[in-house]
């Protein structure tokens, strides 16, 4: 987000840019967030059933809600929690569109509180949301207070620090992250998420992390979005453009490939 000079505040960054998103992010994200079959193992753990009520914590413009509503069906209910304005309105229009206006509720939040009462939620999912929050650990207490005892917390995040790259190596990709580190307030959250639920006071926690090497440029979106982080956090446009450049030509000369792994940790209150 700019200020009223057009400077960019990078102390903030990690959550200007989601409460302000142009329109060409905005349509990469309806179709990158959307539910697709393949995701199934990011989700299994979470234990979604009919009559449940959970909390898609960062529901974004509602793709995984919208899977989360199918999954409790008539009984339960789902209540999408976001931070962006445009965000909201299309999780509701997405859910509505499906038919599942009458056993959602999508809240629009401009702190990182869960609007729900003490032991309201069966189910907590949290998906790629806990690298940008202020204060990660506000935000377990926050699950924590959230679910019933016996309910679940499913946290999905990243790693950044595990990531690669091809074609630009070891030394180039170290360049992007370091330059791009202004959009993630905590870019290594992955390998701190099992301790951290464990310090939060829930009495099981299990990890496993899922890992597939894109070769395709399914990707690409997210990684002309990291550029662009880069260009804020101080990269030359030039440089940008060269790194982007060599990535764009690896999809087609089909020497492309992206691996970014994903933390699933479970935890049990």
């Amino acid at each position: 987000m700019a200020s009223a000079s057009g400077a960019v505040n990078k102390a903030t960054y990690y959550r200007d840019h989601w409460l302000e998103i142009d329109a060409q992010r905005l349509g990469a994200y309806q179709q990158l967030f959307q539910w697709h079959p393949a995701m199934e193992p990011l989700l299994a753990a979470a234990e979604i059933a009919p009559g449940q009520v959970v909390v898609d914590y960062g529901c974004g413009p509602g793709g995984l809600a919208v899977e989360l509503a199918r999954r409790v069906a008539d009984g339960g209910h789902v209540h999408g929690v976001e931070l962006n304005e445009t965000f909201v309105a299309q999780a509701r229009e997405n859910l509505s569109a499906e038919g599942f206006s009458e056993t959602t509720t999508v809240h629009h939040i401009t702190d990182d509180r869960v609007p729900l009462g003490d032991g309201a939620a069966d189910r907590l999912v949290c998906k790629n949301v806990l690298e940008y929050v202020t204060h990660y650990d506000a935000v377990i207490a926050e699950f924590y207070r959230v679910v019933k005892p016996g309910g679940i917390v499913h946290v999905i995040d990243s790693d950044w620090g595990m990531m690669a790259l091809e074609p630009l190596g070891r030394t180039q990709l170290a360049e992007l992250i370091e330059a791009a580190s202004c959009a993630y307030k905590t870019p290594l959250i992955g390998r701190l998420l099992y301790s951290e639920l464990k310090k939060a006071g829930f009495a099981q926690v299990a990890v496993k992390i899922i890992t597939s090497a894109d070769i395709r440029g399914r990707m690409l979106p997210v990684l002309v979005n990291m550029i662009e982080y880069a260009r804020v956090g101080g990269m030359s446009k030039e440089r940008a453009d060269d790194l982007l450049g060599q990535i764009k030509r690896a999809v087609v000369d089909q020497t492309f490939m992206f691996v970014l792994p994903q933390f699933l940790v479970t935890a049990i209150k």
